[in-house]
């Protein structure tokens, strides 16, 4: 076991979690202790995934997390977050469009599908090795640019991580372990002898 227990879990961790299982099995069909009990890295990544749900109070259903339906716009813990998101809109169409909250599980869904992508370019480079002339500038520049997505990739984490739990809920990991079936387990161990 892991001596982390210091450590806090929060809906950021569930986020990155879908998107690192998502990257390793696209197909969410295939995201069941049955058909990941072939490969740990993946299981450990699962259960921690199902774990988190359960914790957040999400119905472990992936499809249907992709489309943000387990938020409840008629519920009041939105109201803190819907008001600071049509802050930053402009006077504008503040007025001209109002709040729809019925369009919060849309907002997370587009979010949500835009940060897979910049995952995708994030990654662009990551399997390279060695390069050299217009092959090593062109890797760089990519590289430049990617800094600049990576310092302000927050901008659409936050807003997921607040649709996920507005209350914005944090739990010792300790606590997760005991509480919610969380595997105390260090992945990249794992990740190491499966290769």
């Amino acid at each position: 076991m892991v001596n982390q227990n210091w450590r806090t879990i929060t809906a950021r961790d569930l986020l990155y979690g879908f998107l690192e299982l998502r990257r390793l099995t696209p197909d969410m069909t295939n995201w069941s202790e049955e058909r990941l009990s072939d490969n740990p890295p993946r299981l450990y990544r699962l259960r921690k995934l199902i774990a988190l749900f359960r914790a957040f109070e999400i119905d472990w259903d992936p499809t249907s997390f992709v489309k943000g339906r387990f938020i409840q716009p008629e519920s009041p813990r939105y109201a803190a977050l819907v008001d600071m998101m049509m802050s930053e809109m402009p006077a504008a169409r503040r007025q001209d469009f109002g709040v729809d909250y019925r369009q919060l599980p849309d907002c997370f869904e587009i979010l949500l599908r835009y940060r897979e992508c910049v995952g995708d370019v994030l990654a662009f480079s990551s399997g390279l090795l060695e390069a050299d002339g217009l092959y090593l500038y062109a890797h760089r520049k990519a590289g430049e640019l990617n800094q600049i997505i990576q310092e302000n990739i927050p901008i659409v984490e936050d807003i997921l991580a607040a649709l996920v739990s507005p209350e914005a809920k944090s739990f010792p990991l300790d606590q997760m372990a005991r509480d919610y079936g969380y595997p105390d387990v260090d992945l990249s161990e794992i990740d190491e002898v499966w290769q």
